[in-house]
């Protein structure tokens, strides 16, 4: 008994129909910021910074670029 081939033409329309449903943008066009930040402060460490030994929250940098390490040694 020879094995089934599946032709390209049909492989094509399975795989589009299975991966076009994830490809939809349900997302709103400007995310609330209010829910995406988490409420925390930290005391900056850095003595070269200027809000060195002030506390700094993600809040501070609303509409910002900013990035957080919180790196971790024993």
């Amino acid at each position: 008994m020879k094995p089934h081939r599946i032709s390209p033409a049909i492989l094509w329309l399975l795989l589009t129909g299975l991966l076009l449903p994830a490809c939809s943008d349900d997302s709103p066009t400007k995310p609330d910021t209010d829910d995406q930040v988490p409420d925390f402060a930290i005391v900056d460490v850095n003595p070269t910074s200027a809000t060195v030994d002030q506390a700094v929250s993600p809040r501070d940098y609303l509409q910002k670029v900013s990035a957080w390490y919180f790196g971790h040694s024993t």
